[in-house]
């Protein structure tokens, strides 16, 4: 009986163990299909050009279904930066800061372009990575 405990807890333990590898792996290749910081590679042709802190940038629309822009900014992996901007004819300018938490400096920044949906859920259309450096 207690082999047997022993063997159905192995077993368990393994199957964590290799649910938790899977995550990784696919965590880790959804990083590596994201893009390089500025690259303008995206799930369609949205970009947003890099840009320094405290001055703007521009989004571009891939979707003409997109009407919102939704930027963050982060800084060794803490969120410094974040804002929502509308579409006008087909350019979104984003002011990168400066904000409380971000003062000075450079950031590794991410956008998604979208609307919402009639239940008020986030529909991304597209998303990139672009850089802002510091001023």
């Amino acid at each position: 009986m207690r082999i047997r405990t022993i063997s159905k807890h192995t077993a368990q333990a393994l199957a964590e163990g290799g649910l938790i590898a899977l995550l990784v792996v696919g965590a880790m290749a959804g990083t590596a299909f994201a893009g390089k910081p500025g690259s303008g590679t995206t799930t369609s042709s949205f970009r947003v050009d890099d840009g320094v802190h405290a001055g703007t940038t521009t989004a571009y629309q891939g979707s003409s279904g997109a009407v919102w822009v939704h930027a963050s900014c982060y800084q060794n992996g803490s969120l410094v930066f974040e804002d929502w901007r509308t579409y006008s004819g087909g350019t979104a300018t984003i002011a990168l800061g400066p904000t409380p938490n971000w003062t000075s400096g450079a950031a590794d920044c991410t956008a998604e372009e979208g609307s919402f949906a009639r239940n008020n859920r986030w529909r991304v259309s597209g998303a990139t990575t672009f850089h802002a450096a510091a001023s």
